[in-house]
């Protein structure tokens, strides 16, 4: 494999976050990770322990809060301690969409604050779900994310009213300033998609087409 599609390969999240998803697709996925090279496979809390069969620590990423947010910080502690009981090395938290909305800044940054603290060692990305936000309330997200040491901001959960956008990488990724690094994620499903994203100042992409694209920069080429 040619080491620029390598690294590409190697920026991808292979997220499995359906409803239906078995834990047989889990193992599948946990292959392809593996053979592909991508960064992580992105899984459902109660699968971590089953990527981990297959994939080390840092390959395995799960989700807190998602999709919609609604839960306490008291439960949202409890599922991020217990992801990385399970041996989850990246987890991507949904923001508190309701306190940001009602400009209760205060509690969303007591939240950052406490479950940064309570993952020290982990890979912790903020889904800030821009499709809901504007872009002042953005701008203040990352600023808060950047101020309580996260590493990530990332677009959308897949489930909002759209995706992630380039407009919107290239807004989080100027706001951030090098502090963050962006994640793309929701309704990325092509190869010049994830070029286009990349491109726009994304680090990291988000998708349950990784597989298919991995064949598309492999093999079309």
């Amino acid at each position: 494999m040619k080491s620029n599609k390598k690294e590409l390969l190697s920026k991808i999240d292979y997220a499995i976050l359906k409803a239906t998803t078995t834990a047989e697709e889990i193992l599948k996925g946990a292959d392809a990770t593996r053979e592909y090279g991508f960064a992580t496979l992105c899984v459902f809390p109660k699968f971590i322990k089953v990527a981990r069969t297959l994939l080390p620590q840092e390959k395995v990423c799960t989700v807190v809060g998602f999709p919609l947010s609604p839960s306490p910080l008291e439960v949202k502690l409890a599922e991020l301690y217990r992801c990385c009981e399970d041996g989850a090395g990246e987890i991507d938290v949904v923001v508190d969409l309701g306190a940001v909305k009602s400009g209760d800044w205060e509690s969303v940054e007591r939240e950052l604050k406490e479950l940064r603290e309570a993952a020290p060692d982990r890979v912790l990305k903020l889904i800030i779900e821009c499709c809901y936000l504007s872009d002042e309330e953005k701008r203040t997200v990352c600023m808060l994310a950047a101020e309580n040491g996260w590493d990530f901001v990332k677009t959308s959960t897949g489930y909002g009213t759209y995706g992630a956008t380039p407009c919107d990488v290239e807004l989080l990724s100027e706001c951030t300033g090098g502090l963050l690094k962006v994640k793309a994620a929701g309704g990325i499903k092509s190869l010049e998609q994830v070029e286009k994203f990349l491109k726009a100042g994304a680090d990291r992409i988000g998708t349950s087409s990784a597989i298919e694209i991995a064949k598309e920069l492999l093999f079309s080429r």
